[in-house]
């Protein structure tokens, strides 16, 4: 009987070691993410399966704002997009790490605004724009509205501001607010937790048009998705992108009549050749009745928008100013420009450009 007693204690013993394991203590994995911390379960989450990772300090800064392109890796992680080898050329051309993940978003159509600007994309992200970039990869989502709806339908995320919550869903919402990257990782963390882990049909067929429509208008289409309230930036375009190219070269006209025929008028046709940043060759002809002549020179730039010309001929010297104005036009200021020219051929006054 004995015997019996003791073998049940010890059977006993070890189903309750089976049933009842013993608890071990969490690790903290960042050293400014306590184990009590609201979040740590979805940030060990996030950090176990390399969706997320710290700094080299060992922090997380659970409640820094979150940037653009920090919620891009998310995205691009969590939803396992397929890379691209396309890339987006961009108003601020110096490379930075987050490229590869924008020329992946563009080519899902995802709704971002840091495609060409990498400020944008180092700037804090709207919630709105968060929900309308998930629920559009989640649930082929392309309004503001439905995209906070599909969140909160399924307690993805919740509204931040509950007296607006029969009457203005936005403000609800708090899609003008921003977010901690606390908050961003919890909601990923639900996002798994409600198996929502798989692409819409909307972004694979975006994805299939690789090749076939170039990424630029990809990213311009994804960028117009965003409700107006949350744009930032501009469309890319290969010909807006161009800087016009400053040059003077031109042949600028001025002509007043006023008299019966062409002795009772007044002209002046300014030739400029051969601009460069330092200066431009210059050819006058003016005329006024049966008076003409012609001044030929260099004038040297002293300003982005004038130039001077001194030419001095015959010993006798004459001083031209030239200022560029808007829609093709150049003033000219003359100081004893006689020389080369008859009497009363001189002018002050604003010429316009040749179409």
């Amino acid at each position: 009987m004995k015997l019996f007693l003791n073998a049940f204690i010890l059977m006993a013993g070890i189903i309750i070691c089976f049933a009842f394991p013993s608890q071990t203590e969490a690790k903290q994995v960042f050293k400014d993410v306590p184990t009590d911390h609201y979040a740590y379960d979805a940030i060990k989450w996030a950090y176990d399966f390399n969706i997320v990772n710290g700094y080299a300090n060992g922090t997380f800064r659970p409640n820094q704002p979150v940037t653009e392109q920090q919620f891009a890796s998310i995205l691009v992680s969590y939803f396992d997009l397929e890379p691209v080898s396309d890339e987006l050329q961009k108003y601020t051309p110096n490379e930075i790490p987050s490229d590869g993940n924008y020329n992946t978003l563009a080519a899902y159509g995802v709704p971002l605004n840091g495609y060409f600007q990498n400020s944008i994309r180092g700037a804090a992200v709207k919630r709105g724009t968060v929900a309308q970039a998930i629920a559009y990869v989640a649930d082929g989502q392309t309004t503001l509205n439905n995209s906070i709806q599909f969140l909160l339908n399924h307690d993805i995320s919740n509204g931040q501001n509950p007296k607006y919550e029969q009457i203005n869903l936005q403000r609800f919402f708090g899609a003008s607010n921003n977010l901690t990257r606390a908050q961003l990782v919890s909601l990923f963390y639900k996002m798994q937790s409600k198996n929502f882990f798989y692409r819409s049909q909307v972004t694979e067929e975006s994805y299939a048009n690789i090749g076939s429509t170039p990424l630029y208008k990809m990213a311009n289409e994804a960028r117009d998705m965003l409700d107006r309230s949350l744009q930032s930036g501009r469309n890319w375009s290969p010909v807006t992108n161009k800087k016009p190219k400053k040059t003077w070269d031109g042949e600028y006209t001025y002509f007043y009549t006023y008299g019966k025929d062409d002795l009772n008028s007044l002209g002046r046709v300014l030739t400029i050749s051969n601009s460069t940043k330092e200066n431009f060759n210059v050819t006058y002809y003016t005329f006024n009745g049966w008076s003409s002549g012609t001044i030929e020179g260099t004038a040297t730039l002293t300003s982005e928008t004038k130039a001077r010309m001194t030419k001095t001929d015959g010993g006798e010297r004459c001083v031209i100013e030239f200022e560029r104005g808007l829609n093709g036009s150049i003033k000219t200021t003359e100081f004893y420009c006689e020389a080369g020219r008859e009497r009363g051929t001189d002018y002050n006054g604003t010429l316009t450009m040749e179409k």
